[in-house]
């Protein structure tokens, strides 16, 4: 007769293994704390700092690109490489073709509507401004101290760091609320029409709203392309060929 054979049960772990399985699995809200923080120094500088500044766009401007480049510089002194910030240079061929198809598409846009409905494009806020002005403020104040400093803040520095530990999606939707919530101080600054407190507080609401939604599509050139001057491109198309038009507007 031959000896039963048994069968190895497998040997229970020790409690204090058992005890440390939760600890092995990252925590959610240790992973989203460095993105929230960031962001919530980014709020800070725009709806604090920036409006403690004397009213100077110029100053502005430069508080900005100083503010933005001290931010490169941290984050890559943190480990972020130039391709997790968007810049990297296998990432410049396909941000060049989305960027300039946005812009292209911007000029389109704006040029047909000064053909057919220029009074849409009509701003009373810019009423009285030189064609100087307006071409500093176009040509380099919103390029430089608004697109370049906010796409590499939002779409370079934070959603390319919270992308490397959270999902795509996550990383997506932060930097889109951070960049609603970052327009919260101008949502509630004065508008061209006077408005009741409870008027006032629905438009500032749907600006950061429409502002959001924005930020989803500039996040979206810089996840499908990998890069930042995608988002540019776009940023630029609204807002420096939107304040061109409507200068075009305003003079004619």
């Amino acid at each position: 007769m031959t000896a039963p054979q048994h069968t190895a049960t497998p040997a229970c772990p020790p409690a204090g293994d058992a005890e440390s399985e939760p600890a092995a699995k990252p925590v959610h809200w240790r992973r989203l704390a460095p993105p929230a923080a960031l962001a919530l120094l980014l709020l800070t500088w725009g709806n604090l700092a920036l409006p403690a500044l004397p009213a100077d766009p110029v100053l502005k401007a430069v508080f900005n690109v100083g503010g933005v480049a001290a931010m490169v510089t941290v984050a890559r002194l943190l480990g972020l490489t130039w391709h997790d910030l968007g810049i990297g240079r296998g990432t410049w061929g396909a941000g060049l073709r989305w960027g300039g198809a946005a812009i292209a598409v911007a000029v389109l846009g704006y040029g047909a509507v000064l053909v057919v409905a220029p009074h849409l494009l009509e701003n009373p806020q810019l009423a009285g401004a030189s064609p100087g002005a307006l071409l500093l403020r176009g040509l380099v104040l919103i390029p430089l101290g608004t697109v370049l400093a906010e796409e590499l803040a939002f779409r370079g520095v934070l959603q390319g760091h919270t992308v490397r530990s959270l999902s795509a999606r996550v990383a997506l939707s932060v930097t889109a609320v951070a960049f609603g919530l970052w327009h919260l101080t101008v949502a509630m600054g004065p508008s061209a029409v006077p408005l009741p407190p409870t008027l006032q507080w629905t438009s500032a609401l749907a600006v950061i709203a429409v502002t959001v939604v924005g930020g989803l599509a500039l996040g979206w050139l810089r996840h499908r392309t990998g890069s930042v001057l995608a988002p540019i491109g776009l940023h630029l198309g609204t807002n420096a060929v939107g304040l061109v038009a409507a200068g075009v507007a305003l003079a004619h």
